[in-house]
């Protein structure tokens, strides 16, 4: 029972649509279902360990998450930013490719850690993971200590991977179905959202910080 409620919390939890999920779509969009599949990885592993943490350290990342929260919202937005960048240049290398074949394909640099960076500087994954720790261990579901908060977190872990298997597989398809164009202008309409929502929670932000000092 503890595992099938990790399964659905891990799924559910990436279901809301935003950066990662953006730019794992477009990964599996460019390069297929197993040449993306690090993305997905980082993914699962960062959720399993941040629903064990937050269920066993719940008061140290609380104090953490308070004093850094404004930092985490900045660096949010500023690898948002770099991911959007990412997903142009995609879409330029790509154009080049179509119209000289003799282009040598990109250099990929390193979309698992771009997905690990877009990750740990969000501030609503711990939030999300913080109200998931609180409500199993008030409500008797797991404790801070033995086998199972290890058991939930590995089966959450397990649930979001089942999620961006299904988003790659989709990614995968799409790429066998539309034309070369389609990517080009895909990667560049992900890039804007990528840029919008930066903008959102940049200016967020800076907003709450100059209410503060107010």
């Amino acid at each position: 029972m503890l595992v099938l409620l990790g399964l659905l919390v891990g799924f559910v939890a990436s279901l809301p649509p935003g950066p990662i999920n953006l730019f794992s779509f477009s990964q599996a969009l460019r390069f297929g279902f197993w040449k993306s599949i690090s993305i997905r990885l980082t993914v699962a592993v960062l959720d399993a360990v941040y629903c064990y943490a937050f269920i066993v350290f719940t008061s140290y990342l609380t104090s953490f998450l308070d004093r850094w929260v404004f930092v985490l919202r900045l660096v949010g937005s500023l690898v948002m930013v770099v991911a959007g960048l990412y997903l142009l240049r995609l879409a330029r290398t790509h154009r080049l490719q179509r119209l000289d074949l003799s282009t040598p394909p990109p250099r990929r640099g390193s979309p698992a850690a771009l997905t690990f960076m877009l990750y740990v500087s969000s501030p609503t994954l711990p939030v999300f993971w913080l109200t998931v720790a609180t409500i199993f261990t008030s409500h008797g579901v797991v404790t801070h200590h033995g086998i199972k908060p290890v058991l939930l977190a590995i089966s959450c872990g397990l649930g979001s991977l089942v999620y961006y298997m299904i988003v790659a597989k989709l990614g995968e398809k799409l790429q066998t179905m539309m034309k070369p164009r389609f990517f080009e202008m895909a990667y560049a309409i992900l890039a804007i959202v990528l840029f919008l929502l930066a903008a959102i929670a940049g200016g967020r932000t800076i907003l709450s910080l100059l209410f503060s000092a107010n």
